[in-house]
């Protein structure tokens, strides 16, 4: 699925997602926790949040870092004008910009941002190894990056229920939805991309829905409705109900259809050079250690 696509979704979607987000959401409070207890706001005076959606990690951490030049970007202009509003709402401001990371971060400065962050944006990387590298780029040595995002588990009752129908209905099958990183192969690209101390931390969430459609309506109001290239859509009628019946079947109780999230929490920071050692930002704070899956092939530039 393209770029483009995947964009246009989220800004169709952007007068609904803080409604149905409620573990981006969750998922944004902790990222704030953590962020503001690795960086000081005296020592960062330029912010970059990639992926901000309707600002809602924006607006924790604005009033944190009330002196930082602060950028928030984002591929999807309706969730822009969201997070527009919200910070007019709130008294806050912050420079907003529309572009892609994985385009915008080829032409800009080295060395230039004190921190990085991203609210369950990297999921949606084509390529995440080479994307980090130019991240790690942008960072000063001994800044840090934080960024949640989702783990392999999530939506593991959905994926199984997929896999049962097409067995069922004698067919090969095929993954609906994104695949998603673990926090070890997180860790090696970061590592790769000339980042250290990485910290990993995962939770698990189970929300319960009232049915599996309730599920389905609810990723769709967010604008996450999106399949890899090999399984465009969730499926013909025919799969999509046998893959209901068995969820039901399989996982509901009197309170609903239990969906697992498997939520992953990541920080790292840019190595310093040698004659640089001393005097950086301290040490990033210890958090528990936990546990990524390559899109594509890398992307050749002529830098």
């Amino acid at each position: 699925m393209s770029k483009t696509t995947v964009g246009n979704r989220f800004s169709v979607k952007a007068c609904t997602y803080d409604q149905y987000a409620l573990v981006q959401k969750k998922m944004a409070e902790r990222l704030q926790e953590w962020t503001v207890k690795t960086a000081m706001p005296e020592v960062v005076t330029r912010l970059l949040e990639v992926g901000c959606g309707t600002g809602g990690l924006t607006s924790l951490l604005r009033r944190h870092y009330p002196s930082s030049r602060y950028l928030a970007m984002d591929m999807a202009s309706g969730m822009l004008l969201q997070a527009k509003e919200r910070l007019r709402k709130e008294g806050l401001e912050c420079e907003l910009l529309q572009a892609d990371i994985e385009e915008w971060v080829w032409e800009q400065e080295s060395r230039s941002w004190d921190l990085i962050v991203s609210g369950a944006c990297f999921q949606w990387l084509l390529q995440p190894a080479e994307t980090l590298k130019e991240i790690g780029r942008l960072l000063r040595p001994g800044a840090p990056l934080l960024f949640s995002t989702f783990g392999p588990r999530t939506f593991e009752e959905l994926h199984a229920s997929f896999r049962y129908a097409h067995l069922d209905l004698g067919q090969n099958d095929v993954r609906h939805g994104l695949s998603f990183c673990s926090g070890a192969q997180w860790e090696a690209m970061l590592a790769e991309a000339g980042f250290e101390e990485m910290r990993v931390s995962t939770q698990q969430v189970v929300l319960t829905y009232p049915s599996v459609l309730d599920f389905l309506h609810a990723v769709k109001a967010v604008g996450a409705n999106a399949s890899q290239d090999r399984a465009p859509g969730l499926g013909s009628r025919g799969l999509l109900i046998e893959m209901m019946k068995y969820y039901e079947r399989t996982y509901a109780s009197d309170e609903g259809v239990p969906v697992t999230y498997d939520l992953l929490y990541i920080q790292a920071k840019k190595k310093q050079d040698s004659v640089e050692k001393h005097g950086i930002i301290g040490g990033l704070t210890n958090l528990i250690p936990g546990e990524c899956f390559d899109y594509g092939a890398k992307r050749n530039r002529n830098r």
